[in-house]
């Protein structure tokens, strides 16, 4: 067998392998703890401005953390432990609003800002200025 070959093989071996480890990774199964944490991620605390419960060192946010560690063991799915969280809190507790009613200004002003910005750069662009012949005397 050819030195290129080998080359080739073995490159082929190594990206199959790290494509195994990849998918393992983000497919394998999470532990509770790290769970909570994703979670706690997502969901702000009330005491805090913009700080998210898992990163908060408020008691209150410590105690919505038990909470969520509890509905975990209790056997709650994510969207379930986030919507208790966002019925109690309303929708304002969750750091991604979801894509309705009340929020659905936070999710399209930006999008109709970028619009407007564009909109306004073509509209106000000049033609290039042509070059005149100077008028010989």
């Amino acid at each position: 067998m050819s030195e290129s070959v080998r080359k080739i093989i073995a490159a082929v071996v190594t990206i199959a392998l790290a494509a195994i480890v990849v998918v393992g990774l983000v497919q394998g199964d999470k532990s509770d703890e790290d769970r909570a944490r994703a979670i706690g991620s997502r969901v702000k605390c009330p005491v805090c401005q913009g700080v998210a419960i898992a990163d908060s060192p408020s008691e209150t946010a410590r105690a919505m953390m038990d909470v969520v560690e509890e509905r975990i063991a209790d056997g709650w799915s994510d969207n379930q432990i986030i919507d208790y969280f966002s019925e109690r809190y309303t929708d304002s507790i969750v750091i991604d609003p979801p894509f309705s009613g009340n929020t659905l200004m936070v999710w399209l002003l930006p999008i109709l800002a970028v619009v407007a910005g564009v909109f306004m750069i073509f509209t106000r662009r000049k033609a290039p200025a042509t070059k005149t012949s100077e008028v010989q005397q």
